[in-house]
């Protein structure tokens, strides 16, 4: 009895010691299965699409793609290696996601949490397709078309280095961080993609950064140093409310947050400053006899380029839908331009005391009259999207496709991507969809809703 007693620490010591190296294999092993894969292995599917040799090609299209896309960042970072900046920013992640967990821990308030989730979707794309119209129909067209092309674009180049570098989010290494019960109010892709950059705040750098040196480059008057001043504080309260919140909320690191300020910050001043490159693209988007046609076909080639990591994430789609915003407002602007100038099929305005009204600045006709416009012009144009929505459906699912993403799955499944994953022809299918009817909504945003405002209702938009 007393050599059982004697030895029983002994046994317990050793059984702790396996229990420790199980969990560290475990540990290993999860960490192993979470390494992405290099960059000339990125796959799309792995069934026969369209012919072995055509797919082949168009594999290697990608990784090359791939490539050309990352190099730029990885000279940046001073490392001509691309695989050996993946790694390393890598461990910067996993280092990341201990600061976060600290600042959750130093900061964390029930107000806070409501703040921070509530300014994150002034950076989501549904924010910027419902300012589209607003800002078009009521307040400066010119500003609305632009700054749509500097958030969607920087949107879609975002998307695609997330795919390229796939870093993964804080909330996949231990200890775990905070997140917020339904992540899908922080992000519309419920963090499903990976991480670097952080478009949000890409996002709160390039918009509200543009919109100050809009402001300064089109003044009519030279702006006084107060207004100025004001609107450089309102610009960082936005950034900060936004970008911070993402390492906050626990859906980004440190470093993903650093790049996307960054990402942010070369388009605003690329865009305005000092070439003024929105400038011209946007003339030769208005002017230029084939715009339309090279913009197709630069994003039907990005498109068909577009790294998809196995499992797949929901970045692919989305940018679709991106794309396709891009070219519906491009082609809306161009044909309502036209139609100003009295050159398309709708060109002759309908004068009216409404649309003087409007003209005049009457306090008592213009507001109620604005707000009738966009009311209206809203309801088209949800309309317009579930009947483009629910024809292409139906279309597809007559020929045996279903261009349906599945559902999102509770937090709780939210790794088992397998079971979410949409492939094959089916999503072909979910990329036409989203393109046609993405496109089809900010054609009727730019151009169909001015068209009936003016000829119906006799309330053009100036």
């Amino acid at each position: 009895m007393q050599g059982e007693a004697a030895n029983a620490p002994v046994l317990q010591a050793s059984d702790a010691n396996r229990h420790e190296g199980h969990e560290g294999v475990e540990r290993r092993r999860r960490i192993k299965d979470q390494s992405p894969p290099p960059l000339d292995t990125v796959h799309a599917e792995q069934e026969i699409l369209i012919s072995p040799k055509v797919d082949a090609a168009l594999e290697r299209a990608r990784g090359f793609f791939a490539l050309s896309l990352a190099w730029p960042v990885a000279l940046l970072c001073r490392d001509f290696c691309v695989e050996g900046c993946r790694a390393r920013k890598r461990q910067l992640v996993h280092e990341g996601a201990e600061q976060v967990l600290r600042i959750q821990q130093a900061c964390r308030t029930e107000l806070a949490d409501r703040y921070f989730s509530f300014w994150a979707f002034f950076a989501e794309e549904e924010f910027y397709l419902l300012s589209l119209p607003v800002l078009h129909w009521n307040i400066d067209s010119r500003f609305a078309r632009q700054i749509f092309f500097v958030v969607s674009g920087g949107l879609v180049w975002g998307n695609l280095l997330k795919d390229v570098f796939q870093l993964p989010r804080p909330k996949h290494f231990e200890p775990k961080v905070w997140m917020p019960s339904t992540v899908q109010e922080v992000d519309t892709t419920a963090c499903r993609d990976f991480g670097f950059p952080s478009t949000h705040a890409m996002n709160s750098v390039s918009n509200s950064l543009f919109t100050v040196l809009y402001r300064l480059r089109h003044s009519p008057t030279a702006p006084r140093a107060t207004g100025v001043g004001a609107m450089l504080l309102l610009a960082g309260a936005w950034v900060f409310s936004i970008a911070f919140g993402r390492l906050y909320l626990g859906v980004h690191s440190p470093l993903d947050v650093k790049a996307g300020l960054l990402q942010g910050l070369f388009i605003a001043l690329v865009a305005q400053w000092p070439l003024a490159l929105c400038e011209h693209v946007d003339r030769w988007l208005l002017t230029a006899p084939h715009a339309n046609s090279c913009l197709l076909l630069l994003l039907a080639v990005v498109l068909v380029l577009h790294p998809r990591p196995r499992p797949a994430t929901p970045t692919f789609l989305q940018n679709c839908e991106l794309c396709g915003m891009i070219f519906g407002t491009a082609a809306g602007f161009r044909m309502e331009a036209d139609r100003r100038a009295g050159r398309g099929p709708l060109g002759l305005g309908v004068g009216s005391e409404a649309a003087a009204a409007l003209r005049a600045g009457s306090n008592a006709l213009a507001l109620p009259l604005l707000a009738l416009r966009t009311a209206v012009g809203c309801v088209l144009v949800l309309l317009t999207r579930v009947a483009l929505k629910a024809l292409f459906v139906r279309a597809f699912c007559t020929v045996g496709l279903d261009p349906r993403p599945p559902k999102l799955a509770p937090r709780k499944e939210a790794g088992d991507t397998a079971q979410r994953d949409i492939k094959g022809w089916d999503l072909w299918a979910a990329a036409v969809t989203k393109v046609a009817v993405y496109a089809a909504l900010t054609w009727a945003v730019v151009c169909g809703c001015p068209a009936f405002f003016e000829v119906v209702l006799g309330l053009p938009c100036e």
